[in-house]
């Protein structure tokens, strides 16, 4: 609350936000109705703690996509305290802390990581990774949990490709794809196949045989989503609009590890 008024509870819920929460154990449980935005206009420091010069000069230009529609500014360097710090150990995962989570994490501590990304890497598969964890770092939420989806779930299938291939538990499986939101009011209020923060439904994944393929930049959604969490307007304006719903900030995140395969 202290970062942006609007993340006060609903009163649907109420968890402790203390320093040093594990994060995604208050996740996994129902801190989803707490809001995760930062404050609009916010300069976010970004450190890599690790990795490969020629990948962070990538990540930090496909970061800077959400730039482009929403007021909030990335700040990458060498910062002792900065609000997201990336790691890049290749252990297969990729995983993003949302929104003001990250100010649960101690210090030193990563609050993004990519664990596949390469100097050899094609770059649109960088693309789709990084402005996906972004997306995640700014409060946006897993497109394909959204209440109104109407992806009929091949569940077996689904936890045989995630359990067996990826390695997930089927605690993971459960909170990363199955666990939709407890509101209606969502990515501005519409399902939306084509988001970079929906992940990949294969033909099996699915009863009626129906699939959603890789996406690879900011849907038209996505764009109007993050613009209205975090406006570009005058300081005048600002300061008299009313702040977005927070219904639309509502999230359930990559927990545990938060994988994305």
């Amino acid at each position: 609350m202290r970062e942006d008024p609007r993340n006060a509870s609903s009163g649907e819920l109420l968890v402790a936000r203390r320093p040093g929460l594990d994060v995604s154990l208050a996740e996994r449980f129902g801190a989803a109705l707490t809001g995760k935005l930062w404050k609009n206009g916010r300069r976010l420091r970004v450190r890599h703690l690790d990795g490969d010069p020629k990948i962070h000069a990538k990540v930090e230009r496909h970061a800077r996509t959400w730039e482009k529609f929403a007021n909030i500014t990335f700040e990458f360097g060498d910062h002792a305290k900065a609000e997201i710090r990336i790691s890049y150990g290749l252990d297969g995962q990729s995983w993003s802390c949302v929104g003001t989570d990250a100010l649960s994490v101690p210090q030193g501590e990563d609050t993004m990581h990519f664990g596949w990304l390469m100097p050899r890497t094609k770059d649109r598969e960088v693309a789709r990774v990084v402005v996906h964890e972004f997306g995640h770092a700014l409060g946006m939420i897993h497109e394909h949990q959204h209440p109104k989806n109407p992806i009929k779930w091949n569940k077996e299938a689904v936890y045989d490709y995630y359990c067996n291939r990826l390695k997930w538990t089927r605690r993971d499986v459960n909170a990363n794809i199955f666990a939709a939101q407890a509101r209606a009011e969502l990515q501005l209020g519409a399902y939306d196949d084509k988001s970079i923060m929906h992940y990949p439904v294969e033909p099996q994944f699915t009863t009626d045989g129906k699939a959603v393929g890789r996406n690879f930049v900011p849907s038209t959604s996505d764009k109007k989503y993050i613009a209205k969490l975090y406006p570009k307007v005058s300081a005048r304006r600002a300061m008299s609009a009313p702040p977005p719903s927070l219904q639309i900030a509502a999230d359930v995140p990559e927990m545990i590890k938060r994988r994305w395969g």
